[in-house]
């Protein structure tokens, strides 16, 4: 494949074999819609041979990623570097990893023929540099994008599809059934595969012969040789949903996709067969977080237990559908502090899940466990554990003398340590060596050096995973290839250790920046269109008939402001506060915000003691499920001398999605935490909000103080995926802005006595700032009604008596701000203080919104696209493109293997100096055989309602008399053939054991006797109709059945209940 361009106007054009596919930016599209739009066509080479076309790029286009738009432009990205065949996992499937990734604008050619150096800025030479005089060279726009996909960890193949499992794999060439979740440029590819799904099936043809479309994978994928058509290849595949760096990246969202996910398969193929064993890992299913400013990170769980629960069954609900019953293996630590609590949160999770019938949890404590076992081989105790499971899911297997299936997996490991590195891949690579081992033994053939290879396989799978989370080789990684660890082994774990300490401190932000762009997670993110009218007709129908998928509710939100002044929380009653007589209704949505939790000292501040922000977030959960409705705590932000708790209703709390937080200290210059802003951000249905308590610089004169903490905060306090204060629908501001009223004290206090409050406003310095344009000028704020609530002596409600008499003021606000078209949404139900709560020298203020939120029913919507969609089809007799010659297509665009074809073509189009002959080229991929392909019938579905007793498939235990051992030589060498494997995915039954649960076992407790457990071999059967259940029926009916099947042809299996990859439909246009 060749990349072109013609200069007026512009266009891009990929030349393949027997097609070219254009793009074209639509200029006057985007100006009037303000989204970035292009033309594509797709058209035979016959046709763009006389058009003017010039070679762009003279290396060879390995495959097209798709089209990103970045700072004002709209760029094409294209692979022009691959190592090729870097794993081979069976016959015909070939996998390649990128080294080389190209960005192209469609708007202009100000980057065409421009070689960039390793910072991203044009190469210029001497005379060039000359002519530029003093201007700064400009970088590149997409350069840190390209060096995220250059950097190796991204693979794809033309071959087959990359983001399935072999057991789950398909005869189909076309994405059409990828797994989104593994393709990492889904964002960029998107409108492509909407493209092509639209057109009719003889295009779609053309589209996947050209090989225009390619997917990509992140993580890891190689093959090592063990002899003559044997080898062993472990593909890894990192899922994008939650994706980012170490520190940054924790936990669960609340989709239930959690961080570094990974799926890793172990491929072992010889002459007669293929088998597969696949094991996942995955971050801590619970909402966690780490400070990565700290040498020692504190972890922090930012939601409590009963709002977890719902996301986590979530998350498990989607592995026990895809990969069938789950055994969670916990490495953590129950000995670290910080450890212990994830590992607790998550049994307590798992105790409660509505799956845990489907579920097995196994806690082993790693160090633990290693260090009393003398090394890192006591790592292997964790196998009689793991016994039923590994009997009871088994392996893949597939026969290709017979192309039959022979057996299948059916379970899955999960694993996982606190960053599912080091000691997770050590703990995967001892129950894959345990399969391994079993595979070989049952075909007699065991073979050290195999099993040397293969750890040393599993270290460099390792090493790859790790350098995509934490930018360094894993830890343990000279154990895991040679099963030793020495004083070298032990000065590198040491090496990596400091050089993950500078990744978190100053790489990881600007690499997760670069992360969301390339997802689409970045407030300024735009998909880039293709130019369609009958989108354009169904985006205009769809808003005309928006109140056909949407409705609208009304909900009640909370604010609450109090600077405690360091009181210790204990037997503290603020019922006054939280239910003030005002609210008839009880609110769904409480956002509390506390000031001065601790003394407002160096040691104080320094120590950042976690315990002060959980006894307050339980005191008042307490208080507020002390009436009828019950509420959970959703979210804790905190900084060392303040916090912003969110609690919500029980019953809304699924509405509520995307709660995130983030913090800004603004003392001694933003180093301290004394004072500063807590924040936290969500999603009511599709209405946004911000919420934010503060505490600012101190002082009767400090007002420039405080518009430059009010300007850092909002200029500096970023959410994820970099989200700003203004990107939000509401915007809730409270908290103690420590503005004061320029009157002298005596003054001041005669008109508070008087109840003169209109003239108290007129000299409150919060009020001017705003009518001047300073801090908080875009906000609003309520009438004062209530009196100040700043300084009182303590346990009293007189104002300060001290010897500093200070001058009385509300100190403590509540102000708020809406989008435009959303102001109207937004009321002030009431704004007040309780001033008989005598606690601290500040009184509390609350303040009770009204505020309509927005719910759009996403299915419903995306069937009216559909039917809209048909319609202008119907009406227009309308298609995508028009093929303007098909004589290039005449016999169905056959795949060729002509090595002259792309000289031929270059010399058709006076491009033939520019080839370069020595670039290196994808395989061709093998012509179809006309033999029709056998694809073995789906598995019966497994959920079986039935009377009868149903056992799960165990893998037999092996006779008494022990194995009989084939020799090497049995094993026959067949020609090469591409096998058919079933499409249907792994189906979990309600529980695959009728054995008591493997989680009665507690590993932390010391082993009294160490001694090495050994496994009988698993010799795998092939299961009825290749399904883990299997009814028990009576020997003369399962005759009277065998009779009639050789009368008759078998029934159809019955259809599966949950959907695979076979299930899937293409994308339509939204």
């Amino acid at each position: 494949m060749k990349l072109l361009y013609l200069e007026n106007p512009r266009i891009l054009a990929l030349y393949s074999d027997t097609y070219t596919l254009t793009f074209k930016y639509n200029k006057k599209l985007s100006k009037e819609t303000n989204k970035p739009i292009i033309n594509l066509d797709l058209c035979s080479n016959t046709n763009i041979k006389d058009q003017g076309y010039k070679l762009l790029i003279k290396r060879e286009i390995f495959g097209c990623l798709g089209l990103i738009y970045i700072e004002n432009q709209i760029f094409l990205a294209v692979i022009t570097g691959a190592f090729t065949n870097v794993a081979n996992p069976i016959n015909n499937e070939i996998v390649n990893k990128i080294y080389s990734v190209d960005f192209i604008s469609l708007n202009n050619n100000d980057w065409d023929f421009v070689d960039i150096d390793s910072s991203g800025y044009p190469i210029l030479t001497q005379e060039e540099a000359g002519e530029a005089g003093e201007e700064a060279r400009v970088q590149h726009p997409c350069f840190e994008i390209r060096k995220l996909l250059s950097n190796g960890s991204f693979y794809y193949s033309n071959d087959f599809d990359l983001t399935s499992l072999l057991q789950n794999r398909g005869f189909e060439d076309s994405i059409n059934h990828y797994q989104p979740q593994y393709m990492w440029n889904s964002f960029l590819m998107d409108e492509l595969i909407q493209f092509k799904s639209n057109l009719d099936n003889h295009n779609q043809l053309i589209m996947d012969d050209n090989k225009f479309l390619t997917t990509v994978i992140r993580g890891f994928a190689k093959t090592v040789s063990l002899g003559k058509s044997t080898s062993i290849t472990i593909i890894s595949k990192q899922s994008w949903k939650r994706a980012g760096t170490r520190y940054i990246t924790r936990g669960i969202d609340d989709n239930g996709n959690v961080a570094n996910f990974v799926e890793t398969e172990f491929i072992y193929t010889n002459k007669s067969f293929i088998y597969s064993y696949t094991q996942i890992r995955g971050s801590v299913p619970t909402f966690w977080e780490q400070d990565s400013s700290l040498i020692n990170p504190k972890i922090t769980l930012t939601r409590s237990l009963e709002a977890t629960q719902p996301v986590f069954n979530k998350h498990f609900s989607n592995v026990c559908q895809d990969y069938g019953v789950c055994h969670i293996i916990d490495l953590l630590s129950k000995t670290k502090t910080s450890e212990s609590q994830i590992s607790n949160r998550y049994r307590k999770l798992y105790e409660n899940c509505n799956r845990k019938e489907e579920i097995d949890y196994t806690d082993f404590d790693f160090h633990y466990e290693t260090k009393i076992a003398g090394g890192f081989a006591g790592a292997t105790k964790i196998l009689p554990q793991l016994k039923d499971s590994l009997q009871q899911f088994g392996y893949f297997s597939y026969d290709l003398r017979t192309d039959e299936t022979i057996t299948r997996q059916d379970g899955i490991f999960r694993v996982n340590c606190l960053d599912c590195l080091d000691r997770t891949n050590l703990i995967e690579q001892i129950i894959c060596r345990r399969i391994f081992e079993n595979i070989l033994i049952n075909q007699g053939i065991m073979n050290e050096s195999f099993i040397l290879k293969h750890n040393a396989l599993w270290a460099d799978n390792g090493d790859a995973i790790s350098q995509i989370y934490t930018g360094t080789n894993a830890l343990k990684s000279s154990f895991s290839r040679s099963g030793k660890m020495n004083i070298a082994g032990a000065l590198s774990d040491v090496t990596k250790s400091v050089s993950r300490l500078y990744q978190n401190t100053f790489v990881d932000g600007r690499k997760q920046t670069t992360i969301d762009l390339l997802l689409g997670y970045g407030k300024n993110s735009k998909k880039v269109k293709i130019f369609n009218p009958a989108s354009e007709y169904v985006i205009s129908n769809l808003k005309k008939s928006s109140n056909l998928f949407t409705t609208y509710e009304d909900i009640v939100l909370f604010t609450g402001t109090f600077n405690v002044n360091a009181l210790e929380p204990s037997n503290i009653d603020l019922t006054s506060w939280l239910f003030p007589p005002e609210n008839e209704t009880m609110p769904d949505v409480y956002a509390i915000g506390f000031q001065e939790l601790i003394e407002l000292n160096a040691g104080s501040i320094l120590s950042n003691d976690p315990t002060i922000p959980n006894k307050w977030a339980s005191i008042i959960n307490q208080q507020l499920n002390s009436q009828n409705e019950q509420y959970v705590l959703l979210r804790t932000e905190s900084i060392s001398s303040m916090s912003l708790f969110l609690f919500a209703k029980s019953s809304k709390i699924q509405s509520i999605t995307q709660v995130s937080g983030s913090s800004k200290k603004t003392g001694l210059g933003g180093m301290t935490a004394n004072k500063g802003a807590c924040a936290v951000r969500f999603e009511f249905g599709s209405t946004s909000f911000a919420l934010f308590t503060s505490h600012l610089a101190a002082g009767t004169q400090a007002l420039m103080e405080r518009f430059n903490d009010y300007t850092t905060i909002m200029q500096g306090l970023i959410f994820t995926r970099n989200y700003s204060i203004e990107d939000h629908d509401h915007i809730l501001w409270f908290g103690d802005l420590n503005y004061r009223i320029n009157l002298p004290n005596l003054n001041c206090r005669n008109l508070i006595e008087n109840g003169a409050f209109d003239e108290l406003i007129l000299n409150d310095q919060l009020t001017n700032e705003r009518k001047n344009n300073g801090a908080f000028s875009k906000f609003n704020e309520g009438d004062i009604k209530f009196y100040p609530t700043y300084k009182f002596d303590k346990g009293t409600s007189n104002y300060d008596t001290s010897e500093k008499q200070r001058v009385p003021s509300w100190t403590d606000r509540i102000l708020f701000m809406s989008q435009k078209s959303k102001r109207s949404d937004l009321e002030q139900l009431n704004y007040n203080s309780i001033m008989d709560i005598c606690l601290s020298d500040h009184k509390p203020v609350y303040s009770t919104f009204k505020c309509k939120v927005e719910f759009i029913n996403k299915e419903k919507k995306s069937n009216m696209a559909k039917d809209l969609y048909n319609k202008f089809r119907q009406e227009n007799n309308f298609d995508l493109i028009s093929i303007q010659s098909e004589d290039s297509i005449s016999n169905n665009s056959p795949k060729t293997n002509n090595d002259d074809f792309t000289k031929d073509t270059l010399q058709d189009l006076n491009l033939l100096d520019y080839h370069d002959e020595f670039v290196p080229k994808l395989p061709n991929r093998p012509v179809s055989s006309d033999i029709p392909k056998r694809i073995p019938p789906p598995p019966i579905s497994r959920r079986v309602n039935s009377s009868t007793e149903i056992f799960p498939r165990k893998l037999p235990p092996i006779e008494q008399n022990g194995i009989t051992v084939r020799k090497v030589n049995s094993i026959e060498n067949p020609a090469p053939t591409k096998i058919s494997i079933s499409s249907s995915p792994l189906i979990p039954t309600r529980s695959n054991s009728n054995s008591s649960s493997i989680n009665n076992s507690n590993s932390s407790t010391p082993v009294q006797q160490a001694k090495e457990f050994n496994f009988k071999p698993m010799v795998p059967t092939k299961p009825i109709s290749l399904t883990s259940n299997k009814l028990k029926i009576e020997e003369k009916e399962e005759n009277k059945v065998e009779q009639k099947q050789q009368q008759a042809p078998p029934p159809p299996p019955p259809p599966r209940v949950t959907k695979s990859m076979a299930d899937w439909k293409p994308l339509v246009p939204k």
